[in-house]
């Protein structure tokens, strides 16, 4: 029995015949996608499909939690792959364009007007959700940032994140310099 998440991606595959064609070029390969505290292990089939990967994959693409926190900021994020790079690539570039047209599944089950107009109304409810979570979740951060100041504002992890980068190539820079040094003495 095939994995629930890899039978919803198989089911976004069937309607997407680019990403299909993209996936079946590396038929036969497979990858273990992580993002913590979660792991999915899959194999291309001949067809562009996917199915669950019977051993370990080589070929691994995970998304750490301070990529996670840049990516929900609009940031570029850096995600660790190994193995198979291009094969890594090719499953970023799918996931990062791979959508799921829920209207065209619902239009099966209900007429295309019922399924528009269901679509239309999940997503004016959608957006009110999302606009009171934001509305309620900013007044509580506000709260704990500005008048009790228990966590970080989304400015200052911004830049902590940004000085470690930092500091990391500094560091980086350093030790080849002192690697430079000593090969000359």
């Amino acid at each position: 029995m095939l994995n629930p998440a890899i039978s919803a991606i198989n089911h976004l595959l069937s309607s997407e015949s680019w990403a299909r064609e993209g996936l079946a070029k590396h038929a036969g390969k497979s990858a273990r996608l992580s993002l913590p505290p979660f792991d999915l292990d899959i194999l291309v089939l001949p067809d562009g499909t996917l199915s669950g990967a019977e051993e370990i994959p080589e070929t691994r693409v995970r998304m750490t939690p301070s990529a996670l926190f840049r990516t929900m900021n609009g940031e570029m994020a850096e995600i660790d792959m190994t193995g198979d790079i291009e094969f890594a690539k090719a499953l970023g570039f799918l996931f990062r364009n791979l959508k799921w047209d829920a209207e065209e599944d619902l239009s099966k089950f209900t007429g295309d007007v019922l399924a528009h107009r269901i679509s239309t109304a999940a997503a004016a409810l959608l957006s009110w959700q999302k606009e009171a979570a934001l509305r309620f979740f900013g007044n509580f951060a506000e709260y704990w940032t500005e008048e009790q100041p228990l966590i970080a504002r989304k400015d200052d992890l911004s830049r902590y994140l940004r000085e470690v980068d930092e500091t990391r190539d500094d560091a980086e820079r350093l030790e080849k310099r002192i690697m430079k040094l000593e090969g000359r003495t």
